[in-house]
């Protein structure tokens, strides 16, 4: 009697671990299913709407459309919610939203942001304003007025905006392209390429800087350029804009300048010892002054018109072979033609001013360990 008790008793017992591993499984299952399902949340929303989105871990895709809402879809999201945070009414239209995703299905509601771990989906009205940011994952915003993304570990593409870009990265590259207005970008160990940039306004800047990587920078358009690195080589190809203000600096790397045959601009260039100033393009140097005038602006000091009663300028050099002008403390005027190599052998970081052309541009050079190629298209 008592063993057959205890068979009923194990009986029971399987039962149970049996039952609850199958709600267990089906549980699993309906979750898969859930994961599985594509989640999709549409608000209307005034075209030049601020929309905002922050996920630990994810690709976040952002495209401009012609419709006026913005639409969130995910594939691996739990749940998406858009928020108005602009105080309207539910029936009017949104001028700020904010995009808050989960991916945990035991949360009844989501309760901060930046926590989730999902691939995203974004479309938004083209006059509309993104802020996006991400740890671990990549950005690629398209076709909207005003791109804004920051992300710890992932590439930022940015394509067609109209207005303004602000990209930060840490351990990630940036490429903006197409694109017109005010740009900023800002890596910490990431390359940075832009390709046909514009600005959309005369007071439009352009600046990259990064600690830790390469500045490829092509057809940028903006009068007013800015380009920093730490630790890697500077490359600008294209024009140069008439009365621009170009800045470049490294610390450890060259700086390349392919510029048009006619480039007007003046120089003025900030190199180490022993380092070099290759140019294709005919310079006039510059000397500099013995004591220190008064403070000017920077501008009317690069573009300062040579001594009326220059030194004679030394004998023809035939173009096939580049000239060597060694420059000392105290140099005079001296004219060079193409191509040309400078030979800096003065006192560290010293200071070498030149002209080309009528001087239309002016350019500000410095690199601490590197050359300076300025080089022909």
């Amino acid at each position: 009697m008592k063993f057959t008790a205890l068979k009923i008793c194990l009986v029971l017992v399987l039962v149970s671990i049996v039952g609850t591993a199958d709600v267990w499984a089906r549980a699993a299952n309906r979750n898969d299913d859930v994961r599985s399902q594509k989640v999709e949340r549409t608000i209307a929303a005034e075209p030049s709407v601020t929309v905002s989105i922050c996920v630990m871990a994810g690709s976040i895709n952002v495209h401009g459309w012609d419709k006026d809402e913005v639409s969130a879809r995910s594939s691996d999201a739990a749940q998406i919610e858009l928020r108005q945070k602009d105080g309207a009414g539910q029936s009017a239209k949104a001028l700020r939203v904010e995009v808050f995703v989960v991916d945990k299905l035991d949360e009844e509601r989501i309760k901060t942001n930046c926590q989730a771990s999902s691939e995203l989906e974004l479309f938004v009205p083209r006059a509309a304003s993104v802020h996006v940011q991400t740890r671990d994952g990549e950005i690629n915003i398209a076709d909207i007025a005003v791109a804004v993304a920051g992300t710890q570990n992932g590439d930022n593409s940015i394509e067609r905006v109209s207005r303004a870009v602000e990209v930060g990265s840490v351990g990630g590259s940036v490429s903006i392209k197409d694109s017109t207005g005010r740009t900023s970008v800002t890596t910490i160990g990431g390359a940075i390429e832009v390709v046909n940039l514009r600005p959309s306004a005369a007071a439009d800047g352009f600046e990259a800087v990064s600690v830790s990587g390469d500045l490829n920078l092509e057809g940028v358009s903006h009068s007013q350029l800015n380009a920093r690195t730490v630790s890697g080589d500077v490359h600008l190809i294209g024009p140069l804009a008439a009365g621009g203000r170009y800045g470049f600096k490294t610390m450890s790397g060259d700086i390349t300048l392919t510029l048009p045959d006619d480039s007007s601009f003046n120089l003025s260039a900030k190199v180490s010892k022993n380092e070099e100033i290759i140019s294709d393009f005919p310079l006039t140097l510059i000397p500099e002054t013995t004591s220190p005038a008064a403070p000017t602006p920077a501008a009317s000091a690069v573009s300062s018109v040579p001594p009326k009663s220059p030194a004679p300028a030394p004998a023809a050099t035939p173009e096939a072979s580049p000239v060597i002008v060694r420059v000392a403390p105290r140099m005079s005027k001296v004219f060079v033609t193409s191509p040309v190599i400078v030979t800096v052998t003065t006192p560290t970081l010293r200071r070498v001013n030149a002209v080309c052309g009528a001087g239309d541009a002016s350019i500000q050079v410095a690199s601490f360990s590197g050359t300076l190629h300025l080089l022909k298209k």
